[in-house]
């Protein structure tokens, strides 16, 4: 993509403000319309002062982006192929499921519609390595139902680690391995979407002051050798942007890298009782979004926990990314949800698209 210059002073003041205000210690945004990137700049330092500064190369742990940037194209990629698999019950796949779950199809669990909880510390019990996926396993499908599948919507990691296990068993392929082979490579993003960086990598913001960078934030990932359908991806702004730009131009054209029909599917509501939510992404809702007030209703995107945010919007054929290490000044200061809103608010404001206040 081509890099013009263009004037985003009120998204830099706002960066600018993150870094004063110590919500994090590094940061990238990167603003892209159609095939040109308007504006990619970087900011602050790898971890604590001293450390080397952030460049437009510098990977960033992307938690819970990995949902929507791994897992959820992954099965664009099995749906483009044969549709039905979406609405096969967990039964075909894994014949000892419970009853009561085995009408759960990747469809409930892209929606977050199946009535699993959120979460569960799985990363606590002490299992041997070779045996975490089916403990994991094991420990979803012992976990009561907060709902009838289909009948609310529940924001699920243990929904998504799920998708891993399920794409796994239907391609002998761990997640990594998939979207490698299946996506990063033939996007030529092989270097900046990353499962498992090396820890000799030079170029990784630290998460966890403690630790060398590159472990993933996130703890039951952690357990799970690092891959897993709901967290442990590592990328650069410039890789996220590109491949959330080649999600929109397919459902734009018929041309696109994933097929159009089944990526207008996932773009759209998932229509199941109280959930706003495509199949895979996050949409604007009532309250105020990550991506600001002035994003289209047709918008897509997700944030991180670790301090990552990506969206897009097909009508102003928009990509915003921001990435940050928000987690390395400590978990419980979510000064972040106030802060991303902010910034993506000014860059819709110095493109003309809001009111100035």
């Amino acid at each position: 993509m081509l890099v013009i210059s263009m004037q985003f002073d009120k998204a830099h003041q706002e960066m600018i403000r993150g870094l004063r205000e110590g919500i994090f210690t590094g940061a990238a945004l990167l603003v892209a319309q159609g095939e040109e990137v308007l504006f990619h700049e970087p900011y602050g330092a790898l971890s604590g002062p001293g450390s080397p500064q952030v460049t437009r190369e510098s990977l960033f742990d992307l938690a819970s982006l990995t949902k929507i940037l791994a897992t959820t194209p992954a099965w664009i990629a099995l749906a483009s192929r044969n549709r039905e698999i979406l609405d096969r019950g967990l039964g075909t796949w894994f014949p000892d499921c419970p009853l009561e779950k085995r009408s759960i199809t990747p469809r409930l669990l892209l929606a977050h519609a199946t009535g699993l909880p959120a979460w569960r510390p799985y990363y606590l019990y002490s299992v041997e390595q070779a045996e975490r996926v089916e403990f994991t396993l094991r420990k979803i499908f012992a976990e009561p139902l907060q709902y009838p599948p289909g009948e609310g919507c529940i924001y699920s990691d243990l929904g998504f680690m799920l998708l891993g296990f399920l794409l796994a068993a239907e391609t002998g392929q761990d997640l990594a391995s998939f979207t490698l082979e299946r996506i990063f490579s033939p996007l030529g993003l092989a270097g900046e979407l990353i499962f498992r960086p090396s820890i000799h990598e030079q170029r990784i913001l630290s998460t966890r002051g403690d630790e060398p960078p590159g472990a993933v934030n996130d703890l039951n990932a952690r357990a799970l050798g690092g891959v897993a359908g709901h967290a442990g991806l590592f990328g650069a702004a410039g890789g996220v942007a590109r491949l959330m730009g080649y999600i929109m131009r397919s459902m734009q054209r018929e041309d696109g890298f994933f097929d159009h029909a089944t990526m207008r599917l996932f773009g759209s509501p998932s229509g199941f009782r109280n959930c706003t939510r495509a199949l895979g992404f996050d949409m604007p809702g009532s309250e105020v979004p990550s991506c600001g007030r002035f994003f289209s209703a047709t918008s897509l995107g997700h944030t991180g926990f670790a301090g990552a945010s990506a969206w897009l919007d097909p009508e102003k054929n928009l990509v915003v990314v921001l990435l940050t290490n928000r987690v390395y000044m400590g978990e419980s200061d979510f000064r972040i949800k106030e802060f991303r809103p902010a910034v993506h608010d000014a860059i819709m404001q110095d493109l003309g698209y809001g009111e100035t206040d």
